[in-house]
């Protein structure tokens, strides 16, 4: 269960705070919630206190999230769909998972279809999303705020498009961008942060 003062993501909402469980009276019947202050925002969110293990996860550690980072954008990207429809509803499966690994597969396939072709609508939105999310996940993992967290992740976005102009032909695009720019980048942005 959850507690006052813990670091959490809501599935939908992201990077929170529970700042404290109150009894509301709805239609006659007591009920308990979980008050969560959204990172980012003015704005509170109440999770019932029965369903706060369906929508909320604690947020990641600093290595977990480090792990993570190092693992999955180094990673192949995946082929995404050419159906619109099929691949917004592939990509939208993985951020409301609510799982900073569907999140970070998200931005590591987008920004690498981006490098292709330009993004439609849809798919910036869904990249936007993700950034946002990763962003709170960071915020809360290294105790900054998004304003803080969100440039450090768009600038690996950055790297990675000055890594493909200057790609090192002996190795793969993702090999190089993990050893010149992901691993580097991830160590002194989240161990050092």
């Amino acid at each position: 269960m959850f507690s006052v003062g813990e670091k959490v993501m809501h599935c939908a909402h992201g990077a929170g705070v529970i700042t404290e469980k109150k009894e509301m009276q709805i239609v006659e019947t007591p009920k308990r919630y979980f008050v969560i202050q959204l990172l980012g925002s003015d704005s509170t969110l109440m999770v019932p206190t029965d369903q706060a293990e369906e929508r909320l996860r604690p947020a990641c550690k600093r290595a977990t999230l480090r792990r993570l980072l190092m693992s999955e954008l180094t990673s192949e990207p995946e082929e995404l769909p050419g159906d619109y429809k099929t691949r917004q509803k592939h990509l939208e499966n993985k951020l409301k998972s609510g799982e900073t690994q569907g999140w970070i597969e998200v931005v590591r396939d987008l920004t690498f279809q981006g490098e292709q072709k330009p993004l439609s609508q849809g798919d910036q939105k869904l990249l936007d999303r993700a950034m946002d999310l990763l962003s709170g996940e960071l915020a809360l993992a290294q105790g900054i705020s998004i304003v803080e967290a969100k440039p450090r992740l768009e600038s690996i976005i950055q790297r990675q498009h000055k890594l493909v102009e200057h790609q090192d032909e002996s190795a793969s695009w993702w090999q190089t961008l993990g050893q010149k720019v992901i691993e580097p980048f991830a160590k002194s942005s989240i161990d050092t942060g």
